[in-house]
């Protein structure tokens, strides 16, 4: 069944990564770090007004919402919801004025206000109906919600970053525009309320009485996945940031494409499954997850870290290139391992409405990353921040996998995990003794993928200065 399910929803897991990562890469030929720095950080800080704003009704719907309802009771949440969505508009514009002000004050305009609180709002409400298209299993809904929206500002994009303006207001105006048409297409599919007539106090107190505790989970979740860029764009600034965005987020991206090609179909499968009283099966169902994730997870990481150097010098623009080489690998590292604990074992904690033992896994990776990345980015510079973060979720990977076995009878694919990482260490190291086959061959250095060894270079922005070493000799580490 998973195998049948992750096969229709992959072409939106397939597109939507790709025009992600395609875009990253382009618009590092048009924005400058700064502006490139905030863009990432209006984007991250999006994801937190849509928990505020919508994401306890969002789970609500995913976990309750798998079967087809009756007449009037569909006729109430449909009102209901639509209620909900009005309120999340609201919730845009002022979180809209809170993240101009905190990102950039002296861009504290009403022009660049609207088009942040447009993109929050379009971008909520693209999420939400995305998660109830999956509790519905309309396949054709959510990947047109999912791919419209990367493939259409990508073009939009390009049109306003080259005709326009080189800004990262332009950007997220053409991503904004991109995904109100996406919802406008594949909301009559799911079927929506233009406008509530009535509002269902039963169907809020559920949602609030599930959604919210959920939504306190789901902030502490968004510190840990974001955390590293305001704590590396509080101490070094917007524009070492924007620097480092690059490689952090194509990292992230690649590990997370790698994830969603598996994950998707997973959970909404082990919830039907509970719902209906096998928990045997859901666990099952989860630990059946665990081993296609890290079965892709794991040779993804690797390809990553081995190929980071030429991909980076043949498709990064030039202010970009040596950070981006610095800390791709690791980035994937990192995300591999937040995803792992994720997509599995937090899911059970879910499912089974313990929510106490997903909060003491994310106040574990809040605490160990801020203080690791923190303590990184100070003596070590951008490698320490990233492997403080990775050493932060591989403490939360560890408490969260304790827990779902010892408390919640979770049995893990030992075996076919230990099996994965073999041959994914087995082809790395062999990849790593005869680089040159790989993407050299026949050059005048095919023993090192990145040619003759480079003398250390300082990468402007910081504000403390950091030597990034260059050459082969790094880039081993990089992809250990």
């Amino acid at each position: 069944m998973l195998i049948r399910q992750t096969i229709r929803y992959l072409p939106a897991q397939l597109l939507s990564p790709a025009f992600q990562l395609l875009s990253m890469v382009v618009w590092t030929y048009f924005l400058p770090p700064a502006e490139m720095g905030s863009y990432v950080l209006i984007t991250a800080t999006q994801e937190f007004a849509y928990l505020i704003a919508l994401s306890w009704f969002s789970v609500y719907a995913l976990r309750f919402m798998p079967f087809e309802r009756g007449r009037a009771e569909r006729s109430a949440f449909l009102h209901t919801e639509a209620a909900v969505i009005f309120l999340s508009v609201a919730i845009s514009l002022i979180a809209a004025v809170i993240t101009v002000a905190i990102i950039d004050v002296t861009h504290l305009t009403w022009q660049t206000v609207l088009v942040v609180a447009f993109f929050f709002a379009t971008r909520g409400i693209n999420t939400h109906y995305s998660e109830r298209a999956r509790a519905q299993s309309n396949i054709l809904a959510y990947t047109l919600l999912q791919i419209l929206g990367p493939i259409l500002g990508f073009g939009i994009g390009l049109a306003l970053l080259t005709w326009w303006q080189p800004t990262s207001e332009a950007l997220i105006l053409a991503y904004g525009a991109a995904q109100f048409i996406a919802n406008l297409v594949a909301a009559p599919m799911i079927g929506i309320a233009i406008l509530p007539r009535r509002i269902e106090a039963a169907i809020l107190r559920a949602a609030f009485a599930y959604g919210g505790p959920i939504l306190i989970l789901y902030g502490l979740g968004w510190i840990a996945e974001n955390n590293f860029r305001y704590v590396v764009g509080h101490i070094s600034g917007a524009a070492a940031f924007g620097l480092m965005a690059v490689g952090w987020g194509l990292g992230r991206r690649c590990a997370s494409f790698g994830a969603m090609l598996v994950a998707a179909a997973a959970f909404p499968i082990a919830a039907r499954l509970l719902n209906e009283g096998r928990r045997a099966e859901a666990l099952q169902q989860l630990a059946t997850n665990a081993a296609l994730l890290i079965g892709v997870m794991a040779p993804t990481v690797v390809g990553i870290a081995m190929i980071s150097t030429p991909a980076t010098d043949l498709l990064i623009a030039e202010p970009y290139r040596e950070m981006t080489k610095t800390i791709l690998g690791l980035s994937a590292l990192a995300a591999a391992i937040r995803f792992l604990h994720v997509h599995v074992s937090d899911q059970i904690f879910i499912l089974e409405k313990r929510l106490s033992y997903a909060g003491i896994v994310d106040i574990v990776e809040i605490v160990a990353a801020v203080v690791l990345t923190t303590a990184g980015l100070l003596l070590f510079g951008p490698i320490g921040a990233v492997v403080g973060t990775a050493l932060g979720s591989t403490a939360a990977a560890a408490v969260s996998m304790y827990l779902a076995m010892r408390r919640l009878d979770f049995v893990p694919p030992v075996l076919d995990i230990v099996k994965v990482m073999a041959d994914s260490s087995r082809h790395g190291a062999l990849c790593d003794r005869h680089p040159g086959r790989l993407w050299r061959r026949g050059a005048d250095h095919p023993t090192t993928p990145a040619g003759p060894s480079r003398p250390s270079r300082r990468v402007s922005g910081l504000r403390r200065p950091v030597a990034i070493p260059c050459g082969p000799a790094f880039q081993s580490r990089d992809g250990a």
